[in-house]
């Protein structure tokens, strides 16, 4: 019987440690997975036609600690030498394979992923200038496949803007949280 109860004990004592850390671990979860939501004000037109200078959209900070970083996503990365992050689209995303591909004309690239051009939001191809194209043509033959944590982001701007066409694939480290915002017309 005595060592019935000390068997029981332990078991108990045990229970008890184990649900102290699973609590811990959830509340350094939930720690983690704060997001701070704060309206700000974009300024520029790298994505006109979607969001406009001026407008006022919401910027979810820290969203990525704990949500995924989907293609088309619409966000805000911290671009160096820019006090504020600019608000771009994820084209690509980890594990996509991409390339560019020459025009007929041979003075502008498209960007292709997974085997199909790239559009902005107008449904328009995206064609890069071959002086705007240096940056990418480093990184595509470096990492034809993304890998882990890096992205393609793009203004809407089929030319190209500040955006990966100038400063290349962007780790997620560096994507300060999530943009949602109204078009026009909702």
């Amino acid at each position: 019987m005595e060592r019935f109860l000390k068997l029981s004990l332990f078991l108990i004592f045990i229970g008890v440690v184990q649900f102290k850390s699973t609590t811990q671990e959830l509340k350094d979860n939930i720690t983690d997975c704060i997001i701070k939501s704060e309206d700000v004000f974009v300024r520029g037109d790298s994505l006109s036609s979607m969001i406009y200078n001026g407008q006022r959209v919401k910027l979810l900070q820290g969203y990525y600690k704990c949500n995924s970083v989907e293609r088309e996503d619409v966000i805000a990365y911290r671009y160096a030498g820019n006090d504020a992050p600019v608000i771009k689209i994820v084209k690509a995303v980890p594990g996509d394979e991409w390339y560019l591909k020459k025009n007929k004309a041979g003075n502008r690239y498209q960007i292709i992923v997974n085997g199909e051009s790239l559009r902005n939001s107008e449904d328009q191809l995206y064609q890069i200038p071959e002086y705007n194209s240096k940056t990418l043509q480093l990184y595509v033959k470096t990492y034809p496949k993304l890998r882990k944590d890096t992205y393609l982001i793009l203004g809407n701007q089929v030319s190209g803007s500040a955006d990966s066409t100038r400063f290349g694939l962007v780790d997620k480290s560096d994507i300060v949280g999530k943009i949602i915002f109204k078009r026009r017309g909702e």
